[in-house]
């Protein structure tokens, strides 16, 4: 299965290093790059070291486009706020749009979508 990662799985080395060493698509959403981004750069890393890591860890930045928006939008009526979540409903109707599973540690923020998991299930699950 396609999988979406969520901003704060780069946080595990390990998680990392599994992401380096196993096959399948790995897609970045756009607003999950932004914000990696953005948290290097403010390191003093340049945009071509995020790039070159992301890279290595063979992660594809997907864009934001007009169907995962739609789902994004769609996601939190009659649930949550919009504005206190924006970026994850962003990051999730990503996922949503490419039937893809969301890989995050932040399970909480996404219990409005299925085949959400976490960096350890989800290298539980390719590891056997």
């Amino acid at each position: 299965m396609n999988l979406v990662l969520d901003t704060n799985v780069f946080n595990s080395k390990e998680f990392c290093k599994w992401l380096m060493n196993s096959g399948g698509e790995k897609y970045l959403p756009a607003v999950a790059y932004m914000e990696f981004s953005y948290h290097h750069l403010k390191k003093g890393n340049t945009q071509s070291m995020v790039d070159a890591y992301l890279t290595q860890l063979n992660v594809t930045v997907i864009p934001f486009g007009k169907e995962e928006a739609r789902k994004a939008a769609q996601a939190p009526i009659g649930i949550w706020d919009f504005k206190e979540n924006a970026r994850d409903y962003a990051i999730g109707g990503t996922a949503v749009s490419l039937k893809a599973r969301l890989v995050t540690n932040n399970q909480k923020h996404f219990q409005w979508m299925e085949n959400v998991v976490s960096p350890e299930e989800v290298m539980e699950v390719k590891i056997r």
